[in-house]
């Protein structure tokens, strides 16, 4: 199937209700809200043909409106609760796209967007590489600075190793690469969805980021804080330092 005839679908979840910051995806970065980064990546991809912003909250549906979103249906409370699942927001909206619509997408890629930062080639990326592979899923990851191997869990009022043998791993040389997931995005088949009942399925390729501030997820004020500073300063400091480290 050629490109222009799949039907690839972003699905940005936004609900109003958030414990770290109060209505945190329609608090200013800069000069646009904070879920209006996402949809303006979104919008730059030259892959994705259909946005939509899942939200329960009026306002952040009339924002998302206002920068080119589509917002078919305000999210039932029972998948807005602090319990509720990224999968749930995503079975939600196709579920509803297929019986009102009668419209199934051939790709979905979820687009968090307590990650501002990411850039719309890495969303064409994401696609290109789950059609060019066998994958079921393709994801945005950063390499861990904290490695598990040498974490720790509570027990008993103590500290446990997570890993017993912790010790053999002092050197970071020692340590095998572990990830995490960025939230950039998770790119996916709706076979894949279908068929495992999951986003991810058991093929899963990763797009591994490098730049620090595409790795930055905003959960609270401080993540805000970062984010702010980032997007004011980021690129001159580093800049700035790369030409004087040249000396």
């Amino acid at each position: 199937m050629k490109n222009k005839d799949l039907k690839i679908l972003a699905i940005i979840p936004g609900r109003g209700g958030s414990k770290g910051i109060p209505s945190k995806n329609i608090q200013k970065l800069g000069e646009l809200p904070l879920i209006a980064h996402t949809i303006k990546s979104a919008k730059n991809s030259t892959k994705v043909n259909r946005i939509i912003v899942s939200t329960d909250n009026k306002k952040i549906a009339k924002i998302a409106r206002e920068y080119g979103a589509d917002v078919p249906f305000l999210r039932p409370k029972k998948f807005s609760r602090d319990s509720s699942s990224t999968l749930d927001v995503v079975e939600h909206t196709i579920h509803y796209l297929q019986k009102v619509e009668n419209y199934t997408p051939d790709i979905i890629t979820i687009l968090l967007p307590t990650s501002p930062f990411r850039s719309p080639d890495l969303i064409d990326k994401s696609i290109k590489l789950l059609k060019k592979t066998n994958a079921t899923s393709v994801v945005s990851v950063f390499k861990s600075k904290e490695h598990a191997f040498k974490a720790f869990l509570p027990k008993d009022g103590f500290l446990k190793p997570f890993k017993s043998n912790y010790k053999k791993y002092y050197r970071r040389q020692l340590l095998p690469d572990f990830y995490h997931t960025t939230g950039a995005a998770y790119t996916f088949w709706f076979d894949t969805l279908k068929k495992f009942g999951h986003y991810y399925g058991p093929r899963m390729k990763p797009i591994i980021s490098t730049e620090d501030e595409m790795n930055i997820d905003v959960d609270s004020l401080f993540d805000l804080f970062v984010a702010e500073m980032t997007q004011k300063h980021w690129k001159k400091y580093s800049k700035n330092k790369h030409r004087n480290s040249n000396f």
